[in-house]
């Protein structure tokens, strides 16, 4: 048992010292050559801690987790356990994007200039628009598509206007999915 708790808590150390090298190392490259673009490298993000009205869900999820988690994980036959995580991800994931309410954290996340909602109008012939689909990727083509649909296979966006066509449309619908 000492043997196995040993073994987690130096992949832990393994994992956490990786990501400060990165960090420490992304940093570095960025204040020297501005080449990343990046303002809390490896991440393309900004780190902006706060809180919001998913916070207390965060915190119980994450609570619930670390005390009841490894007890369950243990316990639970794989289906119920499959279910479980399930449920657990969804929670923290729901509670985590409520931190910055519904309408920041969720209904508007996929509205933005760069995200597949605006691009939606432009799927009227789908087989059409998805075998010209490469040729709207890089930046200096003719009507682009924004940062993130051109960053990701066509199937992302296609769910979101394949929902749209069923009825589900909007950023509520989106954000959920």
């Amino acid at each position: 048992m000492i043997r196995t708790l040993l073994r987690d808590l130096y992949a832990v150390v393994a994992a956490v010292l990786l990501v400060v090298a990165a960090v420490v190392v992304g940093r570095r490259i960025q204040s020297a050559h501005h080449t990343l673009f990046v303002h809390w490298p490896p991440l393309f993000a900004d780190w902006d801690p706060h809180v919001g009205p998913g916070t207390p869900a965060a915190v119980l999820v994450a609570a619930a987790v670390v005390a009841y988690g490894p007890a369950l994980a243990l316990r639970l036959p794989w289906r119920a356990l499959l279910a479980a995580a399930w449920g657990t991800a969804m929670a923290w994931t729901w509670s985590l994007a409520l931190v910055d309410g519904w309408h920041r954290g969720v209904a508007g996340r996929l509205t933005t200039a760069n995200e597949y909602l605006r691009v939606i109008g432009r799927f009227h012939d789908i087989p059409a628009t998805l075998r010209d689909f490469t040729h709207h990727i890089v930046a200096g083509s003719p009507a682009p598509w924004p940062a993130h649909v051109a960053g990701h296979p066509p199937a992302a966006t296609l769910t979101f206007v394949l929902l749209d066509r069923v009825g589900l449309g909007g950023g509520g619908w989106a954000g959920a999915w």
